[in-house]
């Protein structure tokens, strides 16, 4: 019978680690409290530690001995870190529904967002709370925790409708103006409050479906002062809409939602500054829309272009100026159902916010990565880099290069990111360059081992949390006396746990 494979050989642990001074000791805690390969036990630990509990309260991983250990901290800030982290047990969420603090309730009631890193790069919803602690924020005697709730995006809609008659005011606003699917008929009923409690531009956002166009009508003659309604007894938009910037975006939102005849539309046409709401109403008389084409106002030709349903012939026929740095997308574009032509087409079209907005959805081919790779504008490359996972490694190199925004780093650990690259960037004169590259999987040994004792203490430090490096060099990074080092390899999740325990051990914790 074959002998069992010999299990792989453990670093020797220097005992005790030659940790000078509490100062030296510090940053290697705060190292350890984001090391994704801490163990439960030394995590447990470190709640017992006042170091840096705020940011173990966020870690996705946190077992739930050390969530309820955080949830008895009295400092309110650590237990309003914890609230805000989706990964927590049900108990646990339950415990901070009840806290002394309502600040920690209201961080609870409002809802965790996170980022991924790839595939999109963005917000990504967390699972719901569980029904009973929603019930238990909708109760809260406490109007700024039911404010919060209204922003909940799983609040259920029985408990998101009492809200909307909460003796609050703003409360009952928040919510009206947060739900996606409010009513419309308590939609119009807001909108006829006329409290000044609420957005009207965004109820407006909410409607499934158009405004009536006598709701409408009665809407635009509320808005702004008696001075911007015309002597013959007008609404506001038979004089300029130009008083109130507030009031012309409002009245702008009216003219892309309404219910359109033919008596509203001639009257909202006759005001340029409402035609590029006018221009994205679905209900516009088809006739009007070649019109709205060739206007003079490049904002209003951009509306058009922005239309769902456009016949392409048409938009591709527009001429439209967009800035490069605009954030503007084309919401409808990042959730149609799109064929691989259709994807094909706009990946190739004049307009670069559709370019730009195509990007931005997960899920696209790699002929489609391929085309917007190429892109003319920064922007569509640049989010190619940022979200999509098959993102060519040459496109990444070359965005990496020019690009000093915070997604960067992120771009060196996308899989696709070529390892020359890298390490032209750990070569580079410039430190940030070195810092970023530093963690880069597919550096040489030869090369980590330069930037471990780069001139920058930023550069060493990242250097010390690449996942290259073998675990008995670790050990002795961890047990050197250059802070930044050390803590870099307190960080690496390469540390095997038997030095995580032993820099407790010496901390006294």
């Amino acid at each position: 019978m074959p002998a069992s494979p010999e299990p792989p050989a453990q670093p020797t642990l220097p005992l005790p680690l030659p940790l000078a001074t509490p100062a030296h000791l510090k940053p290697l805690l705060h190292a350890l409290t984001g090391n994704t390969s801490a163990p439960a036990d030394v995590l447990l630990r470190l709640s017992v530690a006042d170091i840096d509990r705020r940011g173990l309260a966020r870690r996705p991983d946190l077992p739930g001995d050390v969530a309820a250990a955080l949830a008895a901290v009295p400092d309110w800030s650590v237990r309003s870190e914890l609230a805000g982290n989706p990964h927590l047990p049900a108990a646990v969420q339950r415990a901070l529904a009840d806290d002394d603090d309502p600040r920690v309730r209201s961080r609870l009631a409002e809802g965790a967002e996170y980022f991924s890193t790839f595939g999109p790069r963005g917000n990504r919803l967390p699972d719901p709370l569980p029904y009973e602690v929603y019930e238990l924020l909708a109760r809260d005697p406490a109007p700024k925790v039911r404010r919060a709730l209204a922003f909940n995006r799983h609040l259920p809609d029985g408990l998101r409708s009492r809200l909307l008659d909460d003796p609050d005011p703003r409360t009952a606003a928040l919510t009206a103006e947060e739900w996606p699917h409010v009513p419309g008929r308590r939609i119009e009923e807001f909108l006829t409050r006329g409290t000044g409690g609420f957005s009207r531009e965004l109820l407006l956002c909410h409607l499934d479906g158009p405004l009536p166009a006598e709701t409408a009508r009665a809407l635009l003659a509320d808005i702004g002062s008696p001075a911007n309604v015309s002597s013959t007894g007008g609404s506001p938009v038979d004089a300029s809409p130009a008083g109130d910037s507030r009031d012309t975006s409002l009245m702008r939102k009216i003219a892309e939602v309404a219910a359109l005849d033919a008596e509203l539309t001639g009257r909202l046409l006759a005001h340029p500054d409402l035609r590029p709401g006018l221009a994205a109403n679905p209900t516009l008389d088809p006739r009007h829309i070649a019109e709205l084409a060739g206007d003079a106002d490049n904002g209003v030709r951009a509306a058009v272009v922005a239309r769902r349903g456009l016949d392409p012939a048409l938009r591709e026929s527009i001429p439209v100026t967009y800035e490069e740095r605009s954030s503007a997308v084309v919401n409808w574009l990042l959730t149609e159902e799109l064929s691989e032509q259709e994807q094909s087409a706009y990946a190739r079209s004049r307009h670069q916010i559709l370019r730009k907005t195509l990007a931005l959805r997960p899920g696209l081919s790699d002929e489609v990565v391929r085309i917007l790779a190429d892109d003319e504008s920064f922007a569509v490359r640049l989010f190619v880099c940022e979200r999509q996972p098959n993102a060519p490694g040459p496109l990444l190199a070359r965005i990496a290069e020019q690009w000093t925004g915070y997604s960067r780093r992120d771009m060196l650990a996308h899989p696709n990111f070529p390892a020359d690259a890298a390490d032209r960037l750990a070569r580079s004169g410039e430190p940030q360059d070195r810092a970023v590259a530093a963690a880069h999987p597919g550096l040489s040994s030869e090369r980590i081992e330069a930037l471990l004792v780069d001139a920058e203490a930023p550069v060493r430090h990242r250097a010390a949390t690449n996942g290259a490096i073998e675990a008995s060099r670790l050990v002795e990074l961890l047990a050197g006396a250059d802070t930044a080092v050390a803590s870099g390899a307190a960080a690496n999740p390469r540390l095997p746990a038997a030095a995580m325990r032993l820099v407790l051990d010496q901390a006294g914790w």
